[in-house]
């Protein structure tokens, strides 16, 4: 192999990217965008961080139990409503914006409580849903390529 026909700075991930939220029924593209924060991002990195020292410490709570011959309790087990609230806490957290929407008679600006309580609506768990597949895949992150 002669030529190196890769360039790595151009599949870095960005520090931020776009999705545009679709039609839960009809799968169309509406005009409603949300814009996230990358994988490499600070804001990212922090959520990320923040999970990592959860679970260090509930590692270093068990271990400590054995340690000690004591049975372990995990006094800070999560219900699923408080494992949503800190899905939903995280995303908002990598959130950076959305446009304004149109809620009944009422037109919603992005904030973080606006987001907090969009993706907590029960009614709206098609948002959630989009939402956490996009941040999910690291390549809505990647720029496509000048040449494709």
């Amino acid at each position: 192999m002669d030529a190196i026909d890769i360039d790595l700075s151009q599949l870095e991930a960005q520090d931020e990217a776009e999705l545009v939220i679709r039609h839960p029924k009809t799968r169309e593209p509406t005009t409603w965008i949300w814009t996230f924060y990358g994988p490499g991002h600070p804001r990212t990195q922090e959520v990320a961080d923040r999970a990592s020292r959860r679970v260090l410490k509930q590692l270093a709570e068990q271990r400590q139990a054995r340690a000690n011959g004591r049975e372990w309790l995990d006094e800070e087990a999560r219900t699923p409503e408080q494992n949503r609230a800190q899905t939903i806490a995280d995303i908002v957290a990598r959130t950076k914006s959305f446009t304004p929407v149109k809620l009944g008679d009422a037109v919603i600006a992005f904030s973080a409580e606006a987001a907090t309580e969009l993706l907590s609506d029960r009614r709206k768990d098609w948002l959630l849903d989009q939402v956490i597949n996009f941040l999910k895949a690291e390549e809505n992150f990647i720029q496509p390529s000048a040449t494709s």
